[in-house]
This record gives structure tokens, C-alpha cells and sequence, in this order.
């Protein structure tokens, strides 16, 4: 019966204030709701290992992150085989690579089923569906026989595939189907949501001789492996650490390239880190700031209970003095507590399962062009997640709960009857709120800073100037069957197939440029806003001591008159031509930039260059033959990528692989069909995919980095409102506690900006504090940061001088607004202010 009478007391006294009452439910809310989202974030993403199967962590196993041209960096499976052997630190080990396959019915049942369709196809060892735990749900797993030299190429189809493209026929199992004008057979379908590795769409064998070499070779391939029973990431690490100081002095000197310049070669990390590498310290950043605002959280909400414990204290005291038992009133104030953190709790639980429902539908959007979301990219609140939630309003209630009623029952409550609530603080009660009002400006500051610039770096980067004009252009991939056209490297025939590649490109731009509605066409194998990928190169000449103090440039391949179409133009030179395509001729056309810092004097045309790197020495000289306008490469505006620029003619290379640029009149529908239709006239096994506006595809790599920007958004302006409230809560209490101490100073004759200064003075040096440590605090999360992107200037004085800007006005709003509404009290009202 007691219990009930304290329950129902509390809830009146929660009621009796709507707004207090709604105002701290809200921030319990926001700060545990966040948590409970960039946990249940998090741990998909990153921090919970990969299992599948059995209780052994699934691992990658790979060379380090290429940071300079953003990507992972596969390995030797000669030298992950002879490592296995001597270390004995993975129970089972396998190889994978990811590629593209252009799948169409082939010549029997599907024949006419659909055109043809480019699916993300991973190459991988026999053991990948019996080390994931997983088996076919029709059909059969790879066997011995499918990874023999000649064997008959076979497939197995994801569930989607097979859904989407075959209508979940029964009968599919051993049906023909071609994959890039092969004619292969259908072994398997998957069960539904399997992609394993990564983003397998379907499955095709690695053959023997590829995943069990004899001697290293320039095969190189992705791994996924189980750690042996007690091994930890660490300890296998440990274990290549020494395997690769072994071999930095055996291998090959054409390999030796491989090892990094600190040793570094084969790299195990957890399965999920390696592919997310570059994006692994923004959502550590992430983590770190939701944790920064809980903290915020708790100290708002702690203060606020404080807040209304100060109002209530007379009638704390009278309570004692009555005789009411002090646990009584510490469980009365807990019960508000409890209340609040509760509600607040059960409200994070709806507003962190809203965030994961939109986080889904943000990666499946960000993902729908290349369908490259890696397949436990589906984020889910599970048991911890909750366990979290329940432990984190355990903690909340513990802080904001017992703190505010030790607060009031530590005060002198025969001085509070007597005089009232309105006192001098104590030194250490002063002290106290000095502390917190610091540590909201501290947290308050890392936050926004960190929130601002992340946003404001992925904003500009979406909206970067990459020198091409972007208005009514759509781009798209377009692939060429390698079994069609395959390349015999290091014959007398490769230049041939080469060029017999080159030609197919020729034929389908040249297809394409003469529909009515295209203006022009351009092929690259990187058009600008893309890629990044850079390489050190010589001049004749003038070779630097070591490789890295040559100067270093992008790198790409391109169709016939590619510049038209971008907005480029050919500045010096000649374009290349049929003169381009002999033997005996290597030639590239440089960017302006080049031009004018390596050849000032206008004598670019003729000079020679060639590629240079740790290790190796490229023996062909290239002729410069032309200068063009620049652009920019690399979606982040990295220095490295952005300023220098070299192009060879795919006539002479042969990529396979090359996308296009077309300029065009009327609508993008049209335009889109008019490609399609195009490219199927000249070569109908070629794939075309990846179809977008030119504005889409430069904003493609930025998606994912723009949709986390978006969620520190909303953190920096949770942040913003917690800050503004809490830094005001408290200062403002501060002041209104020492009400009759100004009251005091000024019936002895003290002037009202005498005591203006005084607090301004007091507000100042919690500001200079506040600011030092969190501006530094920040800095650290940003440089932190810095290998996943490239913080431009312009976004890093907006964060670290627009946020303390903001966090001292409000600081001086705090501080002046409650003084001045003391100052207008007469000395002897101030004296009896309760």
C-alpha cells in the first residue's frame, strides 16, 4: 500500500509539470534511442564477426588498404598456401574474386527468357558453400570435377537470380546458359539471402591450377578463412608478421613489390573490417559521438532533476523536520527518475527502430545501381541491442536519480527554512556546476565540430567542379565478353587481340554517335568524379633519386575523341589515331596541369615518360603526343588524384571494361534505349549496366559517405539542442542559486555591471576551458578520420571556427539572460527570493 501512495505521488509531481516532465522524457529518449541505433549500426556493420556456420570467427585474409587509390589489395595464393602450411592458423582457408558476368538463356530452355544481364559473379574455391555451413537449396555444390583444367563451365544461381531471372523454375538444374558467350550449365540454386563471400549474385569455380600454384605467380585473390580453435586475430597476425619478415627475403625480386615499405604483406583482419575499410573510422567516429551525446544526456537530464530538486528543496526540509525518513524521500525521487528513464527508454526503442528502418532503405538506395551491398548489410535491433537499452536506463536512473537526492539531502535544511532557497553556493558546490557547465561545452563542441565537417566535406565533394560539363549526359558500363575476346598474354597474338578489342569499343562509340539524339560520346575507363587510382611516373631526364619523388598522375584509357562529349578540349598535339595502334607506338596525351608545372616553356609534345614504382622500373618510354584540358579524378578530391592526368588509346590497350559518357537531346528514357539498342546491334553479348546521369555516377561513391554525414546531421543537431539547453539549464541555475549573494553585493553599493563582469568573467574562463578541449578532442576524431576521406579546407574552418562561434553565443546568452532578469529585482526582494 506504501509503495502504491509513493507511486502515485511521484506521478503527480510529474504531471504537475507537463513541460519538465516532457522535456526530460524526450532527451532520455533521443540520447538512449541513439545509442540503441549506432549500436545495432555498428555491430552489423563492423564490431560483431562474421560466424555463418560453427563458432569460428570468419576472417579476410588480403594485403593492405591501398589508402592512395582506395582499394583492397588481393594476394598471392602461392604465399597464403605456404603460410598456412608453416603457421597452421586457419582451420580451413579459401579463395575468392569478384567480377562481372554478362548471363543470358543461351541455347536451350531460356533461350528466349530475357536480354542479357550483367550479375555480380564471384569466382571462389570448392569449400565456399561447406565452410559457410550453407548448401544448395536445388541442385548441388561445386565438386572436384568442376575445378578440373577443361572442365565444363557450371553455375550456381543465387535465389534472386533465380527468381528474377529464371521465374523460380523447378526444372532449372542442369539447363544451359551462357555466361559472357560461353555456353555453360546450371548445377545449383542458393537459398534465399545467401551472397557469401560478399555480393555473389551467382557462383562460378576457381579452377585447381589457379588456388594451388606451384610456385608464386601474378595470380592474386581474395581469402576467407577460419581461424584454427584458440587462435585470435591477433595471434594469427603475429603469426604472418613473422612469415612476411621470412619473406621479404626469398621472394622473387619481380615480386617483391608485394611488401610494403614497413614490412606488411599478408593481413588478417575480421571479415566484415576488410570490407569496410575505408569507411571503418567514420563509423568508429560515429560510435564515439553517439556515446559523446548520451553523455550529454545524462548530464541535461541529471541537471534538470537537480534543477527541480533546488525548487522543491523547502519543502524537502520541512518534510524532515517532520519526520519523514530520509530512504523514503531518496525512493520518491528515484521513482521520477525511474519514471522518466522508462518512458524514455520504451520511446528510444520505437525512435532507434525508425532509424533502422530507414538505414535499410538508405543502403538499398544507395546500393540499387551496382547491387553491391555486401550481403549482412541489413541491420536489425537484436537481443544485445536491447540488453543495452535495459542496461543503459539502469545506469540513467543510477545517475540522474541519486545524484540530485544526494544533493538535496546533503544541504543544511535548517539554513533552507530559515532563509530560503535562494543562498550563496559553496565553494564545492560551485565547483561542481563550473565542471558540468565545461563538460557540456567540451562534448557539446566535439560533437557539432566533428558533425559539421563530415557533412560539409561529403556535400562539397558531391557537388565538386570536376572540369566536365555534367547537364543532359547519362553514363553506363559497358563490358565485353572475356571468353569472346580473350587476350593470349605474352604471345606473338597479344597485340592482335588486343586490337581486336580496341575495334569493338570503335565500332559501338561510333554506332552510338550516329543516333539523332546524341551529340557526342566519350569511353573511359574512369570518367572524371570517378576513380583515383594513381601511379608514380620518370621523365626522360630527369629521374628522381627514389621512386616516390617523381611525380605521380591518374591513369586512364580511352575511346576514339573521347573529350568532346565531356566538355573537354584538346588544348596542344594531335588525338590519337590509326599512327597509335603499330607496334612500335606507345603514346599519351597529358592534362594541362602536367603540361604547365613539368614543361612551362610549351615543349611537352615529344618529351618521354614512364612508369616508376617501388621495385620496378617500366622499360617503355612513352611518347606525349597531345595536351588536354584538366579534369578530375577520384570522388573525395584527393591532392594525389586530382591534379595530374595521363591517357592512353584503348585501341592500342583493349580494356575490356570501359564506361560511357554520352551527351544527348530529348528524354534520358530515349537516350537510354537508344544506348541499349546500340551496343546490341554491333555485339549483342555485351553487357550495358550501371545506366545514370552523369550527376548520379559522380555522386554514386559519395552516397554512402553523404547517408552517414546525414546521421551525424542529426547527431550535430541533437547535439545543438541538448548543448543549448543543457549549457543554459546550468549556467542559468548557477546564477538563480546565488540570487541573495547578489542581492547582497548590491545593498552594500556593488554596481550592476560590476557583477555583470563578474559572471561574464566566470563564463569566460569555462569557455576558454571548454573550447581548448573539445577543439582538440575534435581535431583528433577528424585527422582520426582522414584515411577514409579528404576534409577540405573550407569544411574544416566552418567546424572548427562556426562552432565555437556558436557554442559562445550561447554561453552568453545563458549567462546574461538570468542576470539580467535578477538585476531587475531590488536588492531586498533578491535578499527574500525564493
Amino acid at each position: 500500500m506504501k509503495m502504491s501512495i509513493e507511486l502515485k505521488y511521484s506521478w503527480r509531481m510529474l504531471v504537475k509539470k507537463p513541460i519538465f516532465t516532457f522535456l526530460t522524457v524526450m532527451i532520455v529518449a533521443i540520447g538512449l534511442g541513439l545509442t540503441v541505433y549506432s549500436y545495432s549500426l555498428l555491430a552489423s556493420l563492423v564490431f560483431k564477426p562474421l560466424y555463418m556456420y560453427g563458432d569460428q570467427k570468419i576472417v579476410a585474409l588480403e594485403g593492405a588498404f591501398d589508402h592512395n587509390h582506395l582499394f583492397r589489395r588481393s594476394v598471392d595464393p602461392y604465399h597464403v598456401n605456404l603460410a598456412t602450411k608453416k603457421s597452421a592458423i586457419f582451420q580451413e582457408h579459401g579463395f575468392y574474386g569478384e567480377t562481372t558476368t554478362i548471363l543470358s538463356g543461351g541455347s536451350g530452355k531460356y533461350a528466349a527468357l530475357q536480354a542479357a544481364k550483367k550479375v555480380n559473379a564471384t569466382y571462389t574455391s570448392q569449400n565456399a558453400f561447406s565452410l559457410a555451413g550453407v548448401q544448395p537449396m536445388l541442385g548441388r555444390a561445386f565438386s572436384d570435377g568442376d575445378t578440373a583444367e577443361g572442365a565444363e563451365p557450371v553455375v550456381i544461381l543465387s535465389h534472386k537470380i533465380w527468381r528474377n531471372y529464371f521465374n523460380s523454375d523447378p526444372e532449372v538444374i542442369n539447363q544451359p546458359v551462357s555466361m559472357d558467350a560461353t555456353q555453360g550449365r546450371i548445377i545449383g540454386v542458393m537459398p534465399e539471402g545467401f551472397s557469401f563471400p560478399e555480393i555473389a549474385e551467382v557462383w562460378r569455380p576457381l579452377s585447381d591450377n589457379l588456388i594451388n600454384p606451384t610456385e608464386a605467380s601474378y595470380t592474386r585473390l581474395f581469402t576467407y578463412a577460419r581461424l584454427s580453435p584458440g587462435v585470435s586475430v591477433d595471434d594469427a597476425q603475429v603469426a604472418l608478421d613473422a612469415f612476411n619478415k621470412e619473406l621479404a627475403t626469398t621472394i622473387d625480386e619481380k615480386f617483391k613489390y608485394r611488401i610494403r615499405p614497413n614490412g606488411d604483406y599478408l593481413l588478417v583482419q575480421p571479415f566484415k573490417h576488410a570490407s569496410i575499410t575505408q569507411y571503418y573510422n567514420v563509423f568508429v567516429a560515429l560510435f564515439i559521438v553517439v556515446f559523446l551525446i548520451l553523455l550529454l544526456a545524462c548530464i541535461n537530464v541529471s541537471n534538470l532533476l537537480l534543477s527541480r530538486v533546488n525548487e522543491r528543496i523547502k519543502e524537502v526540509a520541512i518534510r524532515l523536520a517532520l519526520g519523514i525518513p530520509r530512504k523514503k524521500l531518496v525512493l520518491q525521487m528515484l521513482w521520477e527518475s525511474i519514471f522518466i528513464c522508462t518512458l524514455g527508454g520504451l520511446l528510444a526503442l520505437l525512435f532507434a527502430g525508425y532509424g533502422v528502418e530507414l538505414t535499410n532503405q538508405m543502403f538499398d538506395d544507395t546500393f540499387a545501381v551496382n547491387n553491391e551491398k555486401p550481403f549482412w548489410w541489413h541491420i536489425n535491433i537484436d537481443l544485445e541491442a536491447i540488453g543495452i537499452l535495459c542496461l543503459s536506463i539502469i545506469l540513467m536512473v543510477l545517475i540522474t536519480g541519486l545524484y540530485p537526492a544526494y544533493k538535496a539531502l546533503g544541504s543544511d535544511f535548517n539554513a533552507v527554512i530559515r532563509d530560503g532557497t535562494r543562498g550563496a553556493l559553496s565553494k564545492k558546490a560551485a565547483f561542481k556546476g563550473k565542471v558540468l557547465v565545461v563538460s557540456e561545452i567540451v562534448l557539446s563542441c566535439v560533437v557539432l565540430v566533428v558533425a559539421t565537417i563530415l557533412l560539409s566535406t561529403g556535400y562539397s565533394a558531391s557537388q565538386a567542379d570536376y572540369g566536365v560539363e555534367t547537364d543532359s549526359r547519362i553514363t553506363a558500363q559497358i563490358q565485353l565478353s572475356s571468353d569472346k575476346y580473350p587476350i593470349r598474354r605474352g604471345t606473338e597474338f597479344e597485340l592482335a587481340d588486343r586490337r581486336a578489342k580496341g575495334e569493338v569499343f570503335s565500332r559501338i562509340q561510333a554506332q552510338i554517335k550516329q543516333q539523332p539524339n546524341v551529340l557526342g560520346v566519350s569511353l573511359m575507363s574512369e570518367l572524371p568524379g570517378r576513380g583515383g587510382g594513381t601511379s608514380y611516373f620518370e621523365i626522360e631526364g630527369r629521374a628522381a633519386e627514389v621512386y616516390n619523388e617523381n611525380p605521380y598522375s591518374n591513369n586512364e584509357v580511352v575511346g576514339d575523341k573521347p573529350w568532346e562529349a565531356l566538355g573537354m578540349q584538346l588544348i596542344q598535339g594531335r588525338d590519337f589515331d590509326h599512327r597509335d595502334n603499330e607496334p612500335e607506338a606507345f603514346n599519351y596525351i597529358i592534362n594541362e596541369s602536367i603540361a604547365n608545372t613539368f614543361f612551362p616553356d610549351g615543349d611537352a609534345i615529344g618529351k618521354r615518360v614512364r612508369r616508376v614504382g617501388r621495385g620496378y622500373t617500366d622499360d617503355q618510354w612513352w611518347t606525349i603526343i597531345g595536351v588536354v584540358s584538366d579534369t578530375f579524378h577520384g570522388s573525395t578530391m584527393r591532392s594525389s588524384s586530382a591534379s595530374y592526368n595521363t591517357y592512353a588509346s584503348n585501341q592500342k590497350l583493349g580494356f575490356g571494361r570501359l564506361y560511357a559518357a554520352i551527351h544527348y537531346t530529348g528524354s534520358e528514357a530515349a537516350m537510354v534505349a537508344t544506348l541499349n539498342k546500340s551496343v546490341t546491334d554491333v555485339d549483342p553479348e555485351a553487357g550495358v549496366y550501371h545506366v545514370q546521369s552523369y550527376d548520379d555516377l559522380i555522386a554514386q561513391p559519395m552516397l554512402l559517405l553523404l547517408s552517414v554525414s546525414k546521421i551525424f546531421l542529426f547527431c550535430g543537431i541533437i547535439a545543438a539542442i541538448l548543448a543549448a539547453s543543457g549549457i543554459y539549464a546550468m549556467a542559468s541555475n548557477n546564477i538563480l542559486q546565488r540570487t541573495q549573494e547578489i542581492g547582497v553585493r548590491r545593498a552594500v553599493g556593488a554596481p550592476d555591471s560590476k557583477i555583470m563582469s563578474m559572471f561574464f568573467k566566470q563564463a569566460t574562463w569555462q569557455l576558454v576551458i571548454g573550447l581548448i578541449l573539445g577543439v582538440a578532442l575534435a581535431n583528433t576524431l577528424v585527422s582520426y578520420m582522414s584515411n577514409t576521406l579528404v576534409v577540405n579546407q573550407q569544411s574544416y574552418i566552418i567546424g572548427i571556427i562556426g562552432v565555437p562561434l556558436l557554442i559562445i553565443t550561447m554561453v552568453v546568452l545563458a549567462t546574461y539572460i538570468p542576470i539580467k532578469q535578477i538585476l531587475k529585482l531590488e536588492p531586498s526582494d533578491a535578499l527574500h527570493y525564493d
